[in-house]
Parts: structure tokens; C-alpha cells; sequence
């Protein structure tokens, strides 16, 4: 009896010492304070997201005032100077937007082309940053790749540097597109103060917020059904990604509507759309410029082509963003075949954006970013699953030495074109004129070598990696030299950048140069001469902004009521001056069009944004200078 006992106690025992060990080990828990990292924060997501915003500012900002403004730039300036100058607006027709933004800038600062242009860099940083709002439902790797193109992307950093309404109309369809997915998901309030900010800084911005509309308005008609699921309460959608539960009525247990929510988002809405078109009710006028906006897109979509119309996005993208394009149309495919409603939105609008690009023949220039931003999305979706299938399968034996292979290839097959581009071959010189193929041949020994690796290592996988990463090594190599040879090439080459449009000419420095030196020896002052002004362009008046003794007048065919020192006309003008007077015309603006060049000639100019033919010369100026003035 007493041997079955023994057992019975040591168990009863163990029992209470365990019991008062989970009573005293609280206690010196408790007494040990949590170790903090104060760098938690800093992760690897965090570095590159940073990087990114550091090269896409910096890229932003650099030589910003290196171009002179062009007309179209010019024209809204003009409107924003006077209005910071506190002098009424006369014109109709410019961005109320961009206006309050660079108002508010020429107030800060001191006037500038650089600073007419911040408006815009504060935009385009913006849009580097709001691919990182869609990290939930695209994954953080997608998006920083997103990001990444953006920021070295050469049509986003161009639209990024100059004054136009296309940037910003992109960037509020974005927020519009980000907040709506992201209030879907979690109901929060402030992704619908997101989207209501989209939307004011659209309807302000210029004409092409209606594209915006429209393309929208259609994908939700064609994917109806499932935005009817997405926007019922209780959704699957919320239930799954919702950190918050929703706000539940306390009688019936069902969540309540959002009406107050969207009465919220609504009255923000109108706030914003009334400080962003009055410039906080400094410009009243920019409440009937707005609502003119409409009509001025309809106006877009003529028959006739217009001297500031583009060319099509099409052209443009694959000019300008080969990279983009061919991941971006990879990543096209995987959204049709997904079943994910926001990936396959971004695909409709995408097509939807390329399809009113191409019937709207009076396209503003900048209109291809509507088309670019859905497309960076969809070529980092593919760029993300590129790098998680090397990430798992790839070896720096297989896919490495195809990568390697690839840069010395091309990289042979590059300089051999480039030696053919250059060289001048005589009529009977057909090695000369056949030395190309050289570069074909590098480039077949290339596919070659690639394809072996897939047929030895019985892993096709292998060889279509390897293409992947030399495609994507050569397409950023691509992306950089374009890009920087249309933001911070020569001037003189600007008008060979289908994007820039019709730029300033390098004649508009050297007239003004010509005008602060009359102006510094016959009044002592570079800004005192004494100017009659006919039929200036605005990117003339611009630069005459600071001149005190301008004096315009509507016809210069009968002699100024002001004898004038200097008095600039169109070249279409011949005056009747009545004094003795010697004229110098000058180019205002480049006109160029790849139309028309030769085989040679177009591809030497698709490699170097440059061929031999100069561009012609637009508007002129003639500046009349009397003698024996001052």
C-alpha cells in the first residue's frame, strides 16, 4: 500500500512545483525590459525605396533650366507670373492647375525657367511614389520595380522636367486607380481622400482628364459583375485583406453603408477642385477654365491635324521605352490570364488609353504617359516574376554565363553597326556596304549560344532566363542613353526628340544675349532699352518678361508712336520704321521629322536621337536696330 502512494505524492509534488513555477516566472519575466531595435525600420524594402526617390529627384532637378522654355511651356508661365505679380489674367487658355502650383512657386522663389518647372518635378516625384500604394495587392517586388522604371523612365522623367498638363492628369488617374483599390480593400477614409485628390487634381489639370474618365467609365462596364461584388458589403475582397473590421450597426448586426464616408470624400472633393482652379481663390477665373476643359478635349479629336499636335503613343513608347514595352506586354498576357480584377484593370487601361491615343488626331505630345503608367505596371508584374523564378531556378553557371556571353556579343555587334553608321562606302564598295551583316551574325551567334544551353541542360527554362536578363540589361542600358540624351543632350539636338515637340532654338540665348548687350551700351542697363514689340510668340514673351520699356504694339507696318531703339517683329513683317535700321533674324523654335530618311539615316538616328540633315527653323524674330540710338 505504502509502495503505491510513494508514486501518488512525487506526482501531487511535481504538480505544485510546477504550478509555482508558472506563478514565479512571470514575475522575473517581467522584470526584464524587451530589447528594441531602433533600426527595425530600416530594411532592405526601406533602402531601395529610398535609392529610388534619391536618383528619381536627383535626375529631376539636375540642370533643370538647361532648355529654354518652349512656347507651349512659356504660355502657362506667362499665366502664373501675372498671377503672382497680382495683375489679371487675360488669358483662356492654360492649366489652372499647373498655374496655382507655379504661382505659388514664382511666389516662394525667384521666377525661373527652373522654377516655372518645379510644378511639375513635384508631380512626377509624386508618381514615383504611388506604384508603393498598391503594395498589398501587387507585392512589394513589383512595385519597386514599377518605381524603379518610372524614375529613369525617359518619357516620365522628360514629362517630369517641362510644363505640361499630361504629367499631372497621369499622376491624379493613378491616385484615382490607388485609392479606389485600396478603400475596396480595407474601407479606410483616407485612400477615398486619395482618390477624391485624384480626381480634383485631374479635372484641373488639363484636357486629357477626360480620357482619364472615359477609360475608366469603360472598364467598369465591361468587368461590371465583379465591381458589383467588390463594392457589396462584406465583400470576400474586405473580409480577406481587411485589418479593420468593418463599422457594424448595433440593431441588425450588417455593415453599414458609406454614405457618410462618400459625403466626406465629396465635400473634400469640392474643396480641393476649388483651391486647385482659384489658386485658392487668388484666380477666379480658373473656375470657367476648367469647366472649359471639356471642350477643349472634344476640340482634341478633329480631322485636321494641329501645329501642337504629337505623335501617337505607339510610336513613342517604342521609340522611347523598349523595356518597358516588351516586359510590359509579358506582363499584359498574365493579366488576361489572371482572374484578378485590379491586374486586369490596369490592362484595360492600358488598351483603352492607346485606343482614344490613336483616334485623337490633335493629341497633345505628352498624352503617351496616360498609356505608359498602366503599362510600367504590367511590365513590373513581369520583371517580379522573372526575378522569382531566377531567384528559385537560376545559376550563375547556366543563366550567368548566357548573360555574359550576351553583353561581349552585342556589345561586338554594336560597335560594328556603329562603324557602318559612320563610315561613307563608295558606290562599288560592297563589302562596305553590306558590313552590317555583322552585326546580324553576332547577334544569330548569340541565339545560338543560348539555345545550346537550353538543348544541353535538356531545361528550355534555362535558355528563355538567359534571354530574359541579357533583355533586360541591354533594355536598361537603352532606357538610360535615351533618356539622357533627351534630357540633357545639346539644345541643338533637342528637335530631333519626337517628344520634346517644337522646342526652343539655340537662337532664342543668342538673341537675348544680343538685347542685354545693346541694353547695357546704350542705357547702362541690360534690362532698360527701349523695345517695340509685334507679334511675339509667348516663348519670346517670356523671355522679354523682365525687360522695363517694352512697349507691344498690334501692327508694325506704319512707324512706332515711340521712337524706339530696338523693335522686334515677326519675320513675316516688313516694316515701314521711317529711321535708319538694320535687321537680324532669329530662330524662335526647331522644327524636325524623321519622315523621309533613308535606311542609314533612320537607324543612325534611332541609336543617337541625331543624323546630319539640321533642323529647320520655325517662328522667327527680326530685331530692327536703330542707328545712332542711346
Amino acid at each position: 500500500m505504502n509502495i503505491k502512494e510513494k508514486p501518488l505524492t512525487a506526482a501531487r509534488n511535481s504538480r505544485k512545483t510546477r504550478v509555482r513555477d508558472q506563478e514565479i516566472e512571470p514575475q522575473v519575466v517581467s522584470q526584464v525590459e524587451p530589447e528594441t531595435n531602433p533600426l527595425a525600420w530600416l530594411t532592405l524594402e526601406m533602402v531601395l525605396i529610398a535609392l529610388i526617390l534619391i536618383i528619381g529627384i536627383g535626375l529631376r532637378l539636375w540642370r533643370l533650366d538647361s532648355y529654354p522654355l518652349s512656347d507651349i511651356e512659356a504660355q502657362q508661365s506667362l499665366v502664373a507670373f501675372q498671377l503672382a505679380d497680382g495683375d489679371t489674367i487675360q488669358s483662356t487658355s492654360y492649366s489652372p492647375l499647373l498655374v496655382s502650383l507655379s504661382g505659388l512657386a514664382f511666389l516662394l522663389f525667384q521666377d525661373s525657367s527652373a522654377t516655372a518647372r518645379l510644378a511639375s518635378v513635384l508631380i512626377g516625384t509624386g508618381l514615383i511614389l504611388l506604384p508603393l500604394t498598391l503594395r498589398r495587392q501587387l507585392g512589394p517586388a513589383a512595385v519597386l520595380i514599377t518605381s524603379a522604371l518610372l524614375a529613369i523612365s525617359p518619357t516620365a522623367l522628360f514629362l517630369s522636367r517641362t510644363i505640361n498638363s499630361e504629367i499631372a492628369v497621369a499622376t491624379g488617374a493613378l491616385m484615382i486607380f490607388s485609392g479606389f483599390f485600396n478603400w475596396s480593400d480595407s474601407r479606410q477614409q483616407r485612400w477615398l481622400y486619395l482618390a477624391a485628390g485624384g480626381l480634383a487634381m485631374t479635372l484641373t489639370a488639363g484636357p486629357l482628364a477626360y480620357s482619364a474618365i472615359i477609360i475608366f467609365a469603360v472598364v467598369i462596364l465591361v468587368k461590371l459583375t465583379a465591381f458589383r461584388q467588390l463594392w457589396q458589403p462584406g465583400s470576400a475582397l474586405v473580409a480577406a485583406n481587411n485589418d479593420h473590421e468593418p463599422k457594424t450597426d448595433d440593431a441588425t448586426g450588417e455593415e453599414s453603408p458609406f454614405t457618410p464616408a462618400l459625403k466626406q470624400a465629396g465635400i473634400f472633393l469640392l474643396a480641393a477642385l476649388l483651391i486647385l482652379s482659384t489658386a485658392a481663390m487668388f484666380n477666379l477665373s480658373g473656375l470657367s477654365v476648367t469647366t472649359n476643359l471639356f471642350m477643349e478635349w472634344v476640340g482634341r479629336f478633329t480631322f485636321q491635324p494641329r501645329l501642337d499636335g504629337g505623335f501617337n503613343a505607339v510610336f513613342l513608347l517604342t521609340l522611347y521605352e523598349i523595356l518597358t514595352v516588351v516586359a510590359g506586354l509579358v506582363g499584359l498576357t498574365f493579366a488576361f490570364l489572371s482572374r484578378d480584377l485590379l491586374k486586369q484593370s490596369l490592362a484595360g487601361w492600358f488598351i483603352g488609353a492607346l485606343i482614344l491615343d490613336l483616334v485623337m488626331v490633335g493629341r497633345p505630345t505628352g498624352s503617351v504617359i496616360l498609356s505608359l503608367i498602366p503599362l510600367t505596371f504590367l511590365a513590373g508584374l513581369a520583371l517580379s516574376t522573372l526575378a522569382d523564378n531566377l531567384q528559385r531556378w537560376g545559376q550563375w553557371g547556366n543563366e550567368g554565363i548566357i548573360l555574359g556571353a550576351g553583353v561581349v556579343i552585342l556589345g561586338f555587334a554594336y560597335i560594328g553597326l556603329t562603324g557602318w553608321l559612320v563610315r561613307v562606302c563608295g558606290a562599288d564598295d560592297r563589302f562596305c556596304q553590306l558590313a552590317w551583316l555583322q552585326s546580324v551574325a553576332a547577334m544569330a551567334l548569340f541565339l545560338v549560344i543560348v539555345f545550346f544551353f537550353g538543348f544541353v541542360q535538356n531545361d528550355a527554362g534555362i535558355s528563355l532566363r538567359g534571354l530574359a536578363i541579357t533583355g533586360v540589361g541591354l533594355g536598361l542600358i537603352a532606357a538610360i542613353g535615351f533618356g539622357w540624351r533627351l534630357n540633357y543632350g545639346p539644345l541643338e539636338n533637342l528637335a530631333y526628340q519626337p517628344l520634346a515637340g517644337i522646342p526652343a532654338s539655340t537662337e532664342v540665348i543668342d538673341l537675348m544675349d544680343t538685347l542685354s548687350e545693346e541694353s547695357l551700351i546704350r542705357a547702362q542697363d541690360n534690362r532698360l532699352i527701349d523695345i517695340t514689340l509685334s507679334g511675339a510668340t509667348p516663348a519670346l514673351l517670356w523671355q522679354l518678361r523682365h525687360f522695363k520699356n517694352v512697349t507691344p504694339t498690334g501692327s508694325i507696318i506704319t512707324p512706332p508712336t515711340t521712337t524706339a531703339v530696338i523693335t522686334l517683329t515677326a519675320d513675316d513683317q516688313q516694316p515701314n520704321l521711317g529711321e535708319s535700321y538694320i535687321g537680324q533674324d532669329f530662330a524662335l523654335n526647331s522644327v524636325w521629322s524623321p519622315v523621309g530618311l533613308s535606311a542609314k539615316d533612320l537607324i543612325n538616328w534611332l541609336i543617337y536621337r541625331e543624323v546630319a540633315q539640321r533642323p529647320q527653323r520655325g517662328n522667327q524674330a527680326v530685331l530692327w536696330l536703330r542707328f545712332g540710338a542711346g
